[in-house]
C-alpha cells in the first residue's frame, strides 16, 4: 500500500469549472433584499468579517466589495452589518490583503 499523502489542492476535482461562492441575502433598513457572493472571510480575535460582492456586479471588471461584520444575536443566530468605522474597515482590509488570496483589491 502506498503511504504517500494525497494533496487535495493538486487534484482538479472540478475540471475547468469556475470557482463557486456561497450566496447570502442581506435586507437593508428599508426592507430591500440584495444577494451577495461571499468572496472571503477572516476572524480577527473573536470578531468575524466577510468580504462580499453583489451577485449582480460580480462579472464586472472591478466590482465593488463590501466588508460586513458578524453580530451574534443569539445562541445559534447571527446577523451581519456593514463596517462603517474607517479605522476598523482599513484594518480588516489590510488583513484580507495579507492572506494568500486569488483576488486583487484596489482602493
Amino acid at each position: 500500500m502506498n503511504e504517500e499523502k494525497l494533496n487535495i489542492d493538486d487534484l482538479n476535482l472540478f475540471g475547468d469549472q469556475e470557482e463557486t461562492y456561497e450566496v447570502v441575502s442581506m435586507v437593508d433598513d428599508d426592507g430591500c433584499e440584495t444577494d451577495f457572493f461571499v468572496i472571503d472571510g477572516i476572524d480577527v480575535g473573536k470578531q468575524r468579517y466577510l468580504l462580499l460582492v453583489k451577485t449582480e456586479d460580480f462579472d464586472m471588471d472591478e466590482p465593488e466589495a463590501f466588508i460586513f461584520k458578524e453580530i451574534v444575536s443569539g445562541e445559534d443566530e447571527c446577523t451581519y452589518e456593514a463596517v462603517e468605522d474607517e479605522a476598523e474597515y482599513n484594518k480588516v482590509l489590510l488583513l484580507l490583503q495579507d492572506e494568500d488570496s486569488e483576488y486583487e483589491m484596489k482602493f
